[in-house]
């Protein structure tokens, strides 16, 4: 039975009345609920120990995040402007009633307010605001998404609702802020409301083919000089990415220099572009389990029939500028679209095997920019001074943003190329890796340091690639010794660049090569220690530019080495699948996977060694770049050092919770929160292992996988101690 007194909210125009009075009274503030938490969120996202991954899923929550925070910092000084008793329309017989309009006077912004009090009503909600908005843009032409925000007031925020306003605040950048009305109490109240409208994909980094690219190059007129036409490239590229910021698609656009010229290239500089193919989150996340119970004909239709290929390929992706940049290149010379490969195929380091001329090998990026998400992503990451000296200490210098090649190389990368470590882990195969990666960089700097100035310029293609190969790696050491309580001895700084010969520069890299097997491996990881150093001699029999003609006898002798070092690392493996100990399952899938009946494991341990001595030295080659390694992963621990505890600030739990409600509700048995060996926080999903505790309630307790103590620890937790940072690799 309702108390006596209290007002009734039946009618829209009553909840309006209401809000009316409540704003002219200057207690808005008062009525709003939840407000703080808008800003405690954004807070935790702002700060310098939290490096935001690249999720679209929770992208699209920051979005709604900062929209809301944007209306709630403009919500005093409002004076009524207008109110649904007249249209806003300066046209007669136009009928645009905005139920409130008000304008700050403090910063001249305007904040349309559109009320619903009924499930039915809300879904017009977004409709007539969207109109009301362009009716204000009509008396204040070329007014910004900051200039006229919106405020949604609702009993409940439905599905659709919830869709568009995300829509609003992640794509098309506008401000719109929702507010739940709710009378349940003495005094009604409007609860600040989130929408959850992304469904959950599981997309942690772009997949494989998230990025897909193409080389815009022309042939010049004759009578332009080469820095004519390296201004044509940069006033093109600039087009490119203007024109496409405003068509809603995300991309980048390198202006490089083109080592063929101008023997093979009629051009010294042409334009490496690539977007963000939308059509390759979906493939992943049914892989991952996140479309099992999806009825969506959406979801079929680009699945089905190997379709999610055939739309990639058919996609005219090229036009996203509206063809601004052929258009204005076509003023100088004859522009040329070419199709090239996915970012991830440009960066994988089994490119260094192929014979041929890869892009690599002839593109020098000079400078590179950024639009859509992509773009807020990078500027974000550069314009957090504290963040990057945090998490990108070389990168962290007066000069260097998204636009220095070096650095938006690295941002790209951390977005659509696999992380340079799974889960912060320093495993096998991250060293055997770092060793590759530090061995080749040091050989192609001192053959820079050597050679003649011709030769100094076409090598300026490999040495620069060598170099952004290697620093996602290095970033990752730095992080580990700075985290690490046991790791005393600082590395030196390698400073090829300053050195005269390429003895100097050898020598520069080695000192911390040295150093990595010294202080960062410790002395009693003797495979560790073989990993890295194997990994440090052997790179020049995986990279043709080392041994051209095939005929080296160090290279030769080289291969030997790493032949045996194949042989003796799967024998290892072997004796681990055929153990009983707690990996066997997992090191014998990871065998018979790579390496199928020519290892034949049901036959007994003996016999498959004795089939390793039998395979041929390619075959191990081959696999020794990537397989092998792997292999070795599955039953040697990873790398351990004392961390200093995980801060729990810093961390959006509510969008943790939310993800983890969602895996159960899709069926997941077993999700989890998962701390990274490195201190990355995220949300993962364990095996069905019978040993794996069973979470009754996800919204009480989770499950908590961490590895910061350098072996993997599962168990239970509540939510509150999580929050609180009193779980295992939290402070």
């Amino acid at each position: 039975m309702e108390r006596a007194g209290k007002p009734k909210f039946s009618k829209e125009q009553h909840v309006q009345d209401w809000l009316e009075s409540v704003i002219a009274a200057d207690k808005l503030s008062d009525a709003i609920i939840d407000a703080g938490k808008v800003r405690e969120k954004l807070a935790e996202y702002e700060s310098p120990e939290f490096k935001p991954s690249f999720p679209i899923d929770y992208l699209t929550r920051l979005g709604n995040l900062r929209a809301a925070q944007h209306v709630l910092e403009s919500l005093h000084t409002l004076e009524l402007v207008s109110k649904n008793n007249r249209s806003i329309s300066r046209e007669k017989g136009e009928s645009l009633f905005v139920d409130l309009l008000y304008c700050t006077r403090e910063s001249s912004r305007f904040i349309l307010f559109e009320i619903k009090n009924q499930d039915g009503s809300a879904r017009e909600a977004v409709t007539e605001i969207i109109a009301y908005e362009h009716e204000a843009l009509n008396h204040m032409p070329f007014s910004s998404a900051n200039d006229v925000m919106m405020v949604i007031v609702s009993r409940d925020f439905s599905t659709l609702l919830d869709h568009a306003v995300t829509g609003l605040n992640s794509w098309s950048r506008r401000r719109v802020l929702c507010l739940r009305f709710d009378d349940g109490e003495e005094s009604p109240r409007l609860v600040v409301h989130i929408p959850t409208a992304w469904s959950a994909i599981g997309q942690k980094s772009l997949s494989a083919n998230g990025i897909v690219t193409a080389t815009l190059s022309f042939k010049p007129s004759p009578d332009l000089e080469e820095d004519d036409i390296h201004a044509v490239c940069s006033t093109a590229a600039s087009l490119m990415v203007r024109e496409s910021e405003r068509s809603g698609s995300s991309g980048f656009a390198i202006v490089a220099y083109n080592h063929l010229y101008p023997g093979m290239a009629d051009s010294p500089y042409l334009i490496l572009a690539g977007v963000v193919n939308p059509f390759s989150f979906l493939e992943r996340a049914q892989s991952e389990g996140f479309l099992a119970n999806s009825r969506s004909p959406m979801s079929d239709y680009i699945l089905s029939d190997g379709r999610t290929h055939d739309l990639t390929a058919s996609w005219d992706w090229l036009s996203c500028d509206g063809g601004a940049a052929v258009e204005y290149l076509k003023g100088y010379g004859s522009p040329e679209w070419a199709f090239s490969q996915g970012w991830e195929e440009i960066r994988n380091i089994e490119r260094w095997r192929y014979p041929g001329l890869t892009l690599d090998r002839h593109i020098m990026p000079i400078a590179i920019d950024f639009w859509g998400v992509l773009g807020d992503y990078v500027r974000d990451a550069v314009r957090h001074v504290e963040r990057m000296r945090n998490f990108m200490s070389s990168c962290a210098r007066p000069g260097m943003d998204w636009r220095h090649p070096i650095l938006g190389v690295l941002l790209l990368d951390e977005i659509a190329s696999a992380p340079p470590l799974i889960d912060g882990q320093w495993t096998f195969s991250a060293l055997f890796r770092l060793g590759l990666l530090l061995g080749r960089f040091g050989s192609l700097s001192a053959q820079m340091a050597d050679a003649e100035p011709e030769q100094q310029r076409l090598l300026q293609a490999s040495s620069f690639w060598a170099e952004v190969d290697m620093a996602g790696l290095l970033q990752e050491v730095a992080l580990r010794y700075m985290s690490a309580e046991d790791m005393g001895e600082a590395p030196p700084i390698i400073a090829v660049r300053q050195c005269e010969t390429g003895e100097e520069a050898f020598a520069s890299v080695s000192a911390f090569a040295d150093w990595i097997s010294r202080a960062f491996i410790g002395e009693d990881e003797k495979l560790m220690h073989a990993a890295f150093s194997t990994g440090w001699q052997v790179h020049a029999i995986f990279d043709w530019q080392f041994d051209v003609t095939q005929d080296n006898p160090q290279v030769a002798s080289l291969r030997e080495l790493a032949v045996a070092r194949a042989r003796d690392w799967l024998k290892w493996s072997v004796v681990a699948a055929c153990g009983d100990g707690r990996d066997a399952g997992t090191a014998t899938r990871a065998i018979t996977a790579s390496f199928g009946d020519q290892v034949p494991l049901t036959a007994g341990k003996d016999t498959a060694l004795a089939a390793i001595d039998e395979l041929n030295p390619s075959t191990l080659i081959d696999k020794l770049l990537i397989e092998i390694p792997r292999i070795v992963d599955s039953w040697h621990p990873q790398l351990a050092h004392t961390l200093v505890p995980v801060a729990s600030i810093g961390h959006d739990w509510d969008w943790v919770e939310q993800q983890i409600a969602a895996a159960r509700k899709r069926g997941e048995k077993h999700p989890c929160v998962c701390i990274g060996a490195g201190g990355e926080i995220a949300v993962g999903i364990l095996p069905s292992f019978p040993w794996i505790p069973v979470v009754e309630n996800v919204t009480e307790k989770v499950l908590l996988s961490s590895n910061s103590s350098g072996s993997e620890l599962i168990l239970v937790v509540s939510w509150e101690d999580l929050r609180a940072g009193k779980v295992p690799g939290l402070s």
